[in-house]
């Protein structure tokens, strides 16, 4: 159900948008996580390694597309707030075209270059190469799944339905879950990469048709669902900065993954089962942003700058309660969730401690996304780049000179993250302070759009 976000109460508003996109993605890491486990648990804490070490790769294969995604995200949220909904449909009928053709692009491109990146560029291990390799070149034909269903989610989101994208991910997980259990009991780590690309395919059709068919504004009349060479262009100036960011953060993720492996199955391992419980506590904080994203940019679109401020302010405040709560949990809950994954002693202390060391240090990583949200939202997305690019590049090079220190070793790998994110923070906070960001938006840019406006 579409909501508009430039009328009431603004933490209402972002709460209730936030919400089901919280319950929605902690689904999508459920059916993440059980990968990992069911792997762990039915396929042994080598196969988990080799699906861990492929992870970075898939990342890596996905930011290339999902930063065209978030551009036409803020497109649509800030056409919709406008009334604009000629240009909306311009922007989704573009978006669709664009991201098929980039979603089977990636798909052949991941699978012609999984051997070099796995065995050149992250050293996996010769015992784990193999399961990776296979895991890789599976998970990859569901890319352009993935890319399909990340653009309908969007579009559902800019106009304020964050609730249905919750159930599309809800049957996702079940059939993720259903068929890893059975699976893997035949194929193991390939039944589990299959599970997965057709979780992808149920999500990905089933948000496509129930927009199409269910939303006013993705309806077309004869002639009018085409590519549009201006709607590229803008979303290219609103999305490259983004796929930037995305990819710095997967090349990142690549070369920490080079470091980890360095330091043997039992650190993969535990830094697999650690990653994957640190991405559940992300989620609120990560949800919180992109609620306050979408309001900013509805109300970008109807011009109302206060409303945007009091929305920041009111979000943070609800972000930072909830992440004093993830701190409590990521301590004291910490280590029995690591048991889970039945690893060996060694490997579960490991896990232990990056999950205990890092929580004290996720009211900074708050502070960066919230604030991100209202840069992001308005169209300003070369600050979020450039603040996610430096935390990345810092992390990766301050890793690598304390795994010098024999007395540091694989800690390197967490005592890190948290001197990226003081850098990343403290770019995009000074970047919202100046109010550059109130100049960015998307229908200040567009005259046409202004020209050929509509009323929804």
């Amino acid at each position: 159900m579409a909501k508009d976000m430039t009328q009431g109460k603004e933490w209402k508003l972002i709460l209730s948008f936030t919400l089901p996109l919280i319950g929605g993605n902690l689904l999508q890491q459920i059916y993440s996580l059980a990968d990992s486990l069911i792997v762990g648990n039915f396929a042994g804490q080598t196969a988990l390694a080799s699906v861990g070490t492929s992870f970075p790769i898939t990342f890596l294969l996905l930011a290339l597309a999902t930063g065209l995604t978030n551009g036409v995200g803020v497109m649509a949220s800030q056409f919709y707030g406008a009334k604009n909904a000629e240009a909306f449909r311009k922007n989704l009928s573009t978006a669709c075209f664009t991201l098929l053709g980039a979603g089977i692009l990636i798909t052949i491109l991941g699978i012609l270059t999984s051997r070099p990146l796995l065995a050149g560029l992250l050293q996996a291990d010769a015992s784990i190469l193999d399961d990776a390799l296979l895991y890789l070149r599976i998970y990859c034909i569901g890319l352009v799944f993935q890319f399909a269903y990340n653009t309908f989610a969007a579009i559902l989101r800019s106009i304020g339905d964050s609730r249905s994208t919750m159930y599309f991910l809800l049957l996702a997980t079940v059939v993720n879950i259903v068929l890893d259990l059975i699976f893997v009991q035949f194929w193991q780590v390939a039944g589990v990469a299959w599970a997965t690309v057709i979780a992808q395919a149920v999500s990905a059709f089933t948000a496509g048709g129930y927009l199409f068919r269910k939303v006013e504004l993705a309806r077309f009349r004869k002639g009018q669902f085409r590519f549009h060479r201006e709607m590229f262009g803008m979303s290219l100036r609103l999305g490259v900065p983004t796929s930037i960011q995305q990819c710095s953060v997967g090349l990142g993720m690549v070369l920490m993954q080079r470091l980890i492996n360095s330091f043997g199955v039992d650190t993969i391992s535990a830094i697999t089962a650690a990653m994957k419980l640190e991405s559940f506590a992300m989620v609120p904080i990560m949800m919180f942003y992109m609620g306050l994203s979408n309001f900013t940019g509805q109300n970008m679109g109807a011009r109302q700058m206060d409303r945007i401020k009091r929305g920041y302010h009111q979000t943070m405040v609800m972000a930072m309660i909830t992440c004093a709560g993830i701190i409590l949990l990521l301590v004291f809950a910490g280590p029995y969730a690591i048991g889970l994954f039945h690893m060996n002693q060694a490997a579960t202390a490991i896990g232990v401690e990056y999950l205990q060391t890092l929580a004290w240090f996720f009211l900074i990583f708050c502070i960066m996304y919230i604030t991100n949200g209202v840069l992001q939202g308005s169209g300003d997305v070369a600050y979020p780049t450039a603040g996610s690019m430096t935390s990345l590049i810092v992390r990766v090079i301050v890793a690598n000179i304390m795994a010098t220190f024999p007395a540091i070793g694989y800690r390197s790998i967490f005592y890190s993250i948290p001197i990226g994110w003081v850098c990343g923070t403290a770019i995009v906070f000074i970047r919202y302070l100046t109010g550059k960001w109130k100049t960015k938006g998307v229908m200040q840019r567009s005259a046409a759009g202004k020209e050929e406006a509509k009323h929804v």
